[in-house]
């Protein structure tokens, strides 16, 4: 029993003692500063997975994205791809080249990369259908995509045969020797070149300058003007359409069998040959209508003004007129066996024929 009682003191004071040594310790450790706002809720700790970019490559830490960034991608396609780009402001370049890849470049803008809508049926690695997006880099490093991008300069080399769909904001664009264009801003100049297969333009405050180009085309400006110098159809039945509500059309060389231009205010003008059989349509509500065409022309005019006159440098027999005193005057004439059909009509302008000089 002595035993017993001497063994359990024992095991006691060693109790004892470490209870004093924890104390100590405790004793050196600083108190927890008391809170002073509420503490949120715990958060879950299941992340919802960021949507998949295609190649976004690395993002230095600290840096926004397009908030000053260059940049330069590439991507292998298919020689007849469809390139969608959506720009809000910026200088953007557009050349066709004998490579099957698409590279871009953004200048002092946004960072991006290239999304695959579509494979090519004939070879499934090589992307038919692919459009640029913006990324946008999200609080907690995830990286989402935006529809479009921004930059000082965007700068895209796409294959010959490639298909561009451009909108734009403020941007001044220009797109030279591809294969088909549809083109729309809201603001900024438009220069198309060298298009084999169709163009479709339109700005609402700016010029649309078409150069050597082939194929159906409509050419629209609110505010703005149109200018064409040598444009044809690439195949039998393209038209030619160009209009501006505020604004002058300038074409020359035009080898279209159906022609239709209406200006709201402003100049239409026409220097070039009427094939046979073509139908061409020249329209405006405040301007003068002027027309240089070739000494052989053979076509019927009908024509209709109301402030302003009718002239013609060059021979024609008129079959009806009606140039009384009045707010509508018309003139139907012929000029050789009239083999092409030209309708001139200005509310307030004159209308004048001219000998296109070889």
């Amino acid at each position: 029993m002595k035993h017993l009682t001497a063994t359990t003191h024992y095991f006691f004071a060693i109790a004892v003692s470490v209870v004093l040594f924890a104390a100590g310790l405790l004793a050196q450790v600083p108190p927890t500063p008391q809170r002073t706002t509420p503490v949120p809720a715990e958060k879950s700790k299941v992340k919802a997975k960021p949507p998949m970019i295609p190649n976004p490559g690395p993002f230095p830490p600290g840096v926004e994205m397009g908030e000053g960034s260059t940049t330069e991608r590439a991507i292998a396609v298919d020689p007849k791809v469809s390139v969608q780009l959506c720009v809000t402001q910026g200088t953007v370049h557009v050349n066709g080249w004998g490579r099957n890849e698409v590279r871009a470049f953004v200048s002092d803008g946004s960072k991006f990369a290239f999304r695959v809508l579509e494979k090519s049926m004939k070879d499934p690695a090589s992307p038919a259908l692919i459009s640029l997006v913006g990324l946008k880099q999200l609080p907690g490093g995830q990286v989402t995509s935006v529809e479009c991008i921004a930059g000082d300069e965007v700068e895209l080399d796409i294959p010959e045969n490639a298909t561009l769909t451009l909108r734009g904001h403020e941007t001044d664009t220009s797109i030279d020797s591809i294969r088909k264009v549809w083109v729309n801003s809201v603001g900024g100049d438009m220069m198309i070149r060298n298009v084999a297969q169709g163009v479709r333009a339109s700005t609402y405050h700016g010029d649309v300058t078409v150069e050597n180009s082939a194929g159906p085309m409509v050419l629209e400006s609110s505010s703005g003007n149109v200018v064409v110098y040598g444009a044809w159809p690439s195949e039998v039945g393209d038209a030619f359409r160009a209009k501006t509500l505020s604004g002058s059309i300038s074409l020359q060389k035009i080898g279209y069998r159906l022609t239709d231009v209406n200006s709201l205010s402003g100049t239409v003008y026409f220097a070039g040959e009427l094939l046979s059989g073509a139908s061409f349509s020249f329209t405006t509500t405040n301007g003068a209508i002027r027309l240089a065409i070739p000494q052989q022309t053979s076509c019927k005019i009908a024509a209709t003004y109301g402030f302003g006159n009718f002239s013609s440098d060059l021979p024609m027999k008129n079959l009806t007129d009606d140039v009384h005193p009045g707010p509508v005057k018309s003139v139907n004439s012929i000029m050789g066996t009239g083999d092409a059909t030209l309708k001139l009509s200005t509310s307030s302008g004159s209308i004048q024929i001219k000998k296109l000089e070889p």
